[in-house]
């Protein structure tokens, strides 16, 4: 079992992921491969202390090892971000990957894998079912006349019903 936690501070994303099996803690940064000042590294020890305390609370136990005071933290070699922007989309790229282990083989820093998940992202969301502006997003479509659904409309991951979708 993996507990997330996505942490936004001083205008940048990054991603801690619990392994509760295995009581470590994994650090994804897209712009640091280690923590960068000491403030980030009391952080470290601070969420480390609070996801402790959020398993006891949920019943297993501590995640401390014997004798030690914080969870054992790693950063992971991760794909670092190309610009100053891009540090959310890597998180919930991350995020959907579930195993940060494997994420050193990833080639999801290339400007083409970002644009494609951001891509994803925004379809999903505009056209989820649980969007309650979604018929207003279609509709809106319609008003411009689009000839031919682009892209974000025939995403594999989404679904719209073709009544959705009538275009003259």
């Amino acid at each position: 079992m993996k507990l997330f936690a996505p942490i936004l501070c001083y205008e940048h994303w990054w991603l801690y992921v619990l392994d509760v099996e295995k009581k470590h803690l994994f650090v994804l940064d897209s712009k640091n491969v280690e923590s960068p000042i000491p403030e980030r590294t009391e952080m470290n020890k601070f969420v480390s202390n609070i996801l402790d305390q959020l398993m006891q609370w949920a019943g297993r136990g501590s995640m401390f090892k014997k004798g030690h005071t914080c969870l054992m933290l790693m950063y992971i070699n991760v794909p670092q971000q190309p610009n100053t922007y891009d540090c959310a989309i890597f998180v919930m790229k991350w995020m959907e990957e579930l195993d940060p282990t494997t994420l050193r083989e990833s080639h999801a820093g290339t400007k083409a894998d970002l644009d494609k998940f951001r891509e994803k992202i925004v379809a999903n969301i505009l056209l989820s079912p649980e969007n309650l502006m979604r018929m207003d997003v279609v509709t809106e479509v319609n008003e411009i006349r689009l000839i031919k659904p682009g892209a974000a409309l025939r995403s594999p991951f989404t679904q719209i019903d073709s009544a959705d979708l009538k275009t003259d």
